[in-house]
Parts: C-alpha cells; structure tokens; sequence
C-alpha cells in the first residue's frame, strides 16, 4: 500500500491563495468534497463539523444567528448586524438568514476565527465565514444528485459546465430543489407539520478569460425558502410554583387561565415527546437574490480586483407568540432589505514583501413593518377583563433604516528572514446609519399601555455617524518547512443602531458600536511521514459593549454589556493512518463570561418557582451580570471523524464514513437563569456508500443522529408567562439515500 499523502489546502484568508499552513490566522477550511463526504447540507449542519462555529434558529427562521468563539449578534431585532462577517463568493452578506438555504456546488467553505478588522468587506468583531461557489470550468465537469428519506424527504441538485468558447467563455448552471415533512405534531392540525422543509433555487455563472491577463466573473443567483417554522413546547410549566420551600403557600401561573380558555398544557415532562399546542401553524418565508461582478486584472505593477454586487433579501414570519392553542397573541414581521457593495483591491510582491490594499463602499436599505395582534383570550391569559385587550387590536412598528459604511485598508507581509514575517494591517471604517420607527395603535384597549409589546410610545428618528480605526499586527517564524508558529493581536470593529422593537418609552432606544480585541498564539504543523497535519491556537478576546438581547417576558430587552471576555483553545487535526484511512478531530475549549455588565436583565423563571428574588438585583429593575457566562457557549465541543475506504475491485469501491459530536451544557440566555442551562449532548451521523468508478456514480445511505439524541439550544421565558418557560426542537434522528452521478 502506497504512502498517504497529506493534501494541500488553499485558503483566501488574507485576500489571496495561500496554503493552509503559511496563514497565521486561526481558520478551518472545507473543501466542498469534504462537506459532501459528512452529508452538510445547510450552515446548521455545518457548524456541527467545525467546534468554534455555532449557528442557530428561535422562533422563525429569519431568527438565525452565527457566533464564533462564544460571541453573536442575536437576529431577533432589525437593527442589529452579525458580529460575525457573512461572504458568498467575496459578497457581504447583511442578514444572517439570508445564509441558510442549501450549500449546493460548493467549491469551498473558510471559516475565520477572532476579529476580522483589516481586510475583510465590513469590519466584523468576532469572526467571518467566506463560502465559495465552485467556478466555470472548460472541461464541462457537472453533476447531479437525488436523494430521499424519512419524513417524505425528496432533494435533487445538478450543476453543470458549458464551454461556449474554448478557453475564453464557459457558463454554469446549478439548481435545487428540497421538501420533506416536519417532525413535531400539532395538536388538532396535523402531525409532522413543524419543522419542514420546501426550499428551491438556482445560480447561473459566466466565466470570461479574454486575455491570460484578464478574468471576468458573473454571477445571478436566487433562492426561496417557504416552511412552517418554528416549533417551541413547554420546557418548565407554571401551573404551580414548583421550588418553594417547604410550608410555603402556593404560588399558581398562567397554565391555569390557559386552560380555563380552553387551551391545552402539555406537561413539561413530554417536551421530547416532539408535541405542542397551537391556534395555527407558523410561516417563515424569505426571498434572496443577486447580482455581481468580479473582475481580475494582472497588471505589470500589481494584481486588480472589482467585486460589484446588489443584493436584496425580503422575509414574512408569522407565528403563535403565546404558543398555546387559544386566541391571544400573534407576532408577525414583513421586511425589506436591498444592499449594494462594491471592493476594489490591489495586490503585489517584491523580493521581502507581498502586500494587499483597497477601498471598501456599503449602503443598505431596510423596511420593517411588525405588527403585534391580540386576540379574544388575551385578557384572560394575563389575568385581566377582557375588554382591556379587545380583540383584533394591534400594535404596529414600522422601521426605516439607511446605511452607509465606507472603508479604506491595507495590510503588509515583510520578509525578515527566510524563516520570520512580520504583518501589519489597518483599516479605517466609517458608517452612518439614518433609522426612523413609527408606532402606531389600532382598536386599542386600556390594557396596551402597561403592556410594553403593546403601549403607545413616541415615534424615533435617530442618526449614527461614527468611525473607527481597527487593525493587526502578526509575527510569523516557520521552524522548518513544515511547521510554523505566529503571535498575533488584531481588533474588530461593528456600529451601533437603534432598537427597532417597542420598548418602554424611558429606555435608550440607541445602543452602541462594539468593539474588540484578540491576542492569539498558534501552531501550524505537518508531519509528512505520518501523514499528520496538527493545527493549534490559543486564544484571548475582550469585546467591549457587546451587544445584547434577552427576551424578558415582555419584550426583547437590547443593550450594550460592559466587556466580555473569553479565552481557550483549538485544536485541529488531519491523520491518514493508510492510504484509505482518514481520522479527523477538532476541539474547541472556550471559556467566557461578562466580565463586566452591572445592569443586565433579571431572572424571571426561578424567582417564580422559588419565591426568591434574583441574588444579583440592583434595585432599579436591573441585575448585575458581571461574572456570568455568555449566552450560548459551550465551554468544550468536540468532533471527530473516521472514513475507511475499501477496494471490493478495480471498479468498486465501498466506504464507511462516521461522525462523533459532543456539545458541553451551555447557558442560553443573557439574564443567566438557571433554568436556562440547557444540558450537553452528542451526536452520531453515519454514512455508507459504494462509488462505481466506471459509472462515476455514487450511492449512499445515510443517518443523522442515529442515537436519538433528544437535546434543545434554546430555552426562553415565554410572553407575559412568569415561571413558563419555552424551548425550541433539534431534529431526531432521520435517514436516507443519496444517488450523485459526477460528469467530468
């Protein structure tokens, strides 16, 4: 049996093509063969195979959020932006649910770990994650994939290559399509109705070489997502208080005016029972599509490079917001988001230095109309006559917002020796933000105005302009030609905004930029005759004013926490035992915490069920949250994967692929209720396939979470509910069957 060979791995982290092992940057890349080896199908599935990477859903889809290292920006209200930056083929990507449909013809995935403050579209503090389509070829490679399921799962995807000039002009087509049921019944509306899936799109691509000189990229792309999402179910009930000490009088909830309505408590005890009760199934839509442009130009002096890109992404969510089956509360929001950007960069090389620069323009416009709808049983929920909530009153927010942000950077690799770089980069970031909500009442009750979802409050018309100067500074040593180890400090960088939800009219609707700091030591290191590539970084980052939001009841409460900080460590590994055997393994341990967030939100459940106040109150409404942990990070998370190949004869080949992940218990939400730490959990996936060589055909069959495991990422207080707290489903296990057919 041959010697393995390790493969070298490409990645664009600094603005140009370089191998894995010469980057001082902490990053993870995926090949789009590695991600169709592990079955990824969506950014949710992807950030179970890379340990500093957690994206998640809430209530609708377009609450998805993207967190690296512990740090995110929830997507829950309009105004805030990802702390993590968001590329599609060198194309900022504004929302984070613009992100999660399908990955399909995917060329490679890189995801960027600490602040990405110098060479990246907007300057983002905690990470980025750069995914690239698979290009134009003139070889006419293409494919196409079926699959189905449990759950009625039906998938297809194809791409495929046309020369329409040899060498100069080549077009590529990919499409997909996707639907399977749901797993989570609803009482009296059906069963596997939840948590669908019906999703489509399709990119079209021109590639056009006219000199050896010249490259020029364009690429169409459009996709709709259309799925009953999402599922919460009782996680604690509140029809008594369930912790009072000893002798102490009862304490009874708001279960109790639900099923005086009529309604149905399922008990907490059946919330893996995979069942809830509502008065109609939610809907979470979105639309996005684009355009852009990348030219490529060698010059004599240095390489040019243009990325022109619009962009829009329109969203409709609609759900049972007292997630029960009676007619109280519905929430819904309808939003507009259009964006234009445009990069231009050089690039060059001398003898000692290899240099990037360029010019960065951003503007967006976003409209949201949010509307909060009470129905005939909201009095009776909350305790009250009805009369005070009459039905079909509602609350509408309408928000504006325009945004500009403009950028100029450059960073620097000098040559001190043969064996030490040294690298620095700034960037300087301006954005201006001009954002007006308007608050409106229709059919009010005199039960709106105690009720901060509902109350009538001044209109807001507020201006941000601000900048700000982030950079990097980095110090490279390769020992020998296989090992490198660096030092580096960088800082990141994201506006403030304005809250476009309805708040108390005493609360500071404007919350501020956040801003961070990162000091990292890494190892890069390949042992050819093992057939070992090791990876290592340690890390510590302080994010001041990290911006918050913790749903408390009443409302989503934003706000800029003091510092947080978080440090630890990563580790990935590559191994090939033999020639087909490959072991991979990443770890991440990442403890965080605020630091410093002396008025944070309070506890809401545990006080309830305890009769004790919140230990940390400040006596003004506020709590003390300094020294807790940061919502939704787990502080260890492992993966590791085995595939072994076999050879049944010169034309037949059989694989086992096997996937082990654990997640630590983790805190998941600001105000630190301890009924909010949601326990640790593991997943298996398997994979088994034959590939038929002669054919170029591949079939495989598959298993997600083959254990069952049941867990949750999301535990939240539900609306006007002391004591009832709510959590959201992850899928169960689910199988199925894969045909691709490669045409190369």
């Amino acid at each position: 049996m041959s010697q393995p060979v390790l493969e070298e791995v490409i990645v664009t982290a600094q603005k140009r093509e370089q191998s894995l092992q010469d980057v001082p940057v902490a990053v993870t890349a995926f090949s789009g063969e590695r991600l169709q080896e592990s079955g990824v199908r969506d950014f949710f599935e992807v950030s179970n195979i890379d340990p500093a990477l957690s994206v998640g859903k809430s209530q609708t889809s377009t609450a998805t959020s993207f967190s690296i290292r512990g740090v995110f920006t929830s997507s829950q209200n309009f105004g805030l932006e990802s702390s993590v930056g968001l590329y599609v083929d060198g194309v900022y990507r504004a929302r984070q649910s613009a992100m999660i449909n399908n990955l399909v013809d995917v060329a490679s995935v890189e995801i960027l770990r600490g602040p990405q403050g110098t060479l990246f579209g907007r300057n983002t503090p905690s990470g980025a994650v750069s995914l690239n389509s698979r290009k134009p070829d003139f070889d006419g490679e293409g494919y196409l994939e079926a699959s189905g399921g449990d759950l009625d799962l039906f998938s297809i995807d194809g791409a495929k290559s046309i020369t329409l000039i040899d060498d100069e002009l080549a077009i590529r087509a990919t499409g997909f399509y996707m639907e399977r049921d749901g797993y989570i019944d609803v009482l009296d509306l059906g069963d596997e109705v939840l948590e669908d899936r019906d999703r489509w799109g399709g990119r079209l691509q021109a590639l056009w070489l006219p000199t050896d000189d010249l490259s020029i990229h364009l690429i169409a792309d459009y996709s709709e997502i259309d799925e009953v999402c999402c599922a919460a179910g009782n996680y604690v009930n509140n029809l008594q208080a369930q912790q009072l000490p000893p002798g102490a009088a009862p304490v009874f909830g708001t279960d109790n005016n639900v099923l005086a309505a009529g309604g149905t408590v399922i008990d907490q005890d059946r919330f893996f029972d995979y069942e809830v009760a509502s008065s109609f199934l939610p809907t979470s839509q979105n639309e996005d599509k684009g355009l852009s442009l990348q030219v490529d130009w060698a010059l004599p002096a240095f390489d040019l490079t243009s990325i022109t890109a619009y962009r829009e992404f329109d969203s409709y969510d609609e759900i049972d917001a007292d997630f029960y089956d009676i007619d109280a509360l519905i929430r819904s929001n309808d939003a507009r988001q259009s964006q234009f950007s445009q990069e231009l960069r050089i690039a060059g090389t001398t003898e000692k230095l290899t240099y990037v620069g360029g010019l960065f323009y951003f503007e967006q416009e976003l409209d949201l109309q949010a509307d909060t709808i009470v129905g005939e049983d909201t009095g009776q929920l909350v305790g009250v006559p009805a009369a005070l909530f009459p039905a079909g009153g509602l609350a509408r927010n309408v928000s504006a917002q325009d945004n500009k942000a403009y950028a100029a950077f450059g960073q620097i690799d000098y040559n001190l020796t043969d064996s030490l770089v040294l690298t620095g980069g700034l960037r300087w970031t301006r954005e201006q933000k001009d954002m007006q909500n308007f608050f409106t009442e229709i059919n009010p009750g005199i039960g709106f105005a105690f009720f901060p979802p509902l109350a009538p409050r001044d209109d807001v018309d507020e201006d941000i302009d601000d900048d700000q100067v982030t950079g990097t500074a980095k110090v490279s040593w390769f020992a020998r030609e296989d090992m490198m180890f660096y030092v580096s400090y960088g800082t990141g960088y994201k506006a403030g905004g304005v809250n476009t939800d309805r708040i108390q009219q005493s609360l500071n609707v404007v919350f501020d930029a956040e801003e961070s700091q990162s000091w990292e030591v890494g190892m890069k290191a390949e042992f050819p005759e093992q057939a070992l590539r090791v990876n290592l970084a340690l890390h510590r980052t302080e994010t001041d004013d990290l911006q918050t939001i913790s749903f408390q009841g009443t409302g989503f409460a934003l706000q800029n926490a003091g510092v947080a900080e978080a440090q630890g460590g990563e580790l990935d590994l590559l191994w090939q035992p033999l020639d087909n055997t490959t072991v991979t393994l990443g770890y991440a341990y990442n403890d965080a915490e605020y630091d410093d967030f002396e008025a944070g939100d309070c506890w809401i459940g545990t006080p309830f069920h305890t009769g004790q106040p919140d230990p940390r109150a400040n006596g003004d409404g506020s709590c003390d949250r300094s020294g807790g942990l940061l919502s939704g990070n787990p502080e260890h998370t492992m993966v590791t994967s085995l595939r072994q190949d076999f050879a049944l004869s010169s034309n037949l080949t059989a694989f086992l692929y096997g996937e082990y992940i654990w997640i630590d218990e983790r805190m998941t939400d600001v105000n630190n209720d301890p009924l909010k730490l949601a326990d640790d959990y593991s997943i298996i996936n398997l994979r088994a396939g034959l590939i038929l060589e002669d054919w170029d055909v591949q079939i495989t069959a598959w298993g997600r979470n083959v254990g069952d495991e049941d867990y949750t990422n999301t535990i939240a207080d539900a609306v006007a509910q002391p004591g009832r707290m709510i959590a959201y489903f992850n899928e169960p296990a689910t199988w199925g069957i894969n045909v691709r057919k490669n045409f190369r």
